[in-house]
């Protein structure tokens, strides 16, 4: 699980790996870090960092020690990965239906319709939603799909 974190260190030698000691001993494994030291605010330094933690409470422990340590904590969330993903229903398909299905984390961001003849319509529809997400909407099209005797084309994501 990815964290975004801001810590503002004092300006002075050690205090990077004074604050880098709890995240390890937490499991934290650093994918960046941005260490602005020319730019000190009363004598602190923000300290930018995206941290992959094996689980939640592995990073509030983290966040617990840096704080008993006197180091301040100025942002900590975590880090929501989206996707963007594109699927084309063909056939008669009720388009109500699918724009009101509402998945949770799942945002429509294009809609194209193509009308080639009476009978056949064909929906490009492109969505953004969570990774942990994107077998739940590919079911949920399946579905949707099934129930209206469409064809559902979806991408493959692994």
């Amino acid at each position: 699980m990815k964290f975004d974190m801001t810590l503002a260190l004092a300006d002075k030698p050690g205090q990077l790996l004074r604050a880098l000691e709890p995240i390890a001993k937490n499991g934290g494994n650093i994918i960046s870090i941005i260490h602005e030291r020319d730019k000190p605010v009363e004598g602190y330094v923000p300290v930018s960092l995206v941290v992959d933690f094996p689980s939640r409470q592995n990073f509030r422990n983290a966040i617990n020690e840096l704080k008993n340590l006197g180091i301040a904590v100025i942002k900590s969330e975590e880090v929501v990965e989206k996707v963007r993903l594109t699927f084309i229903l063909i056939g008669i398909t009720d388009l109500k239906k699918i724009i009101e299905s509402r998945i949770e984390g799942v945002e429509i961001i294009g809609l194209e319709i193509l009308t080639p003849s009476l009978n056949k319509v064909s929906i490009k529809l492109d969505v953004e939603t969570h990774a942990e997400a994107v077998n739940i909407l590919v079911d949920h099209l399946r579905r949707l799909a099934e129930d209206q005797n469409a064809l559902l084309i979806a991408p493959i994501y692994a």
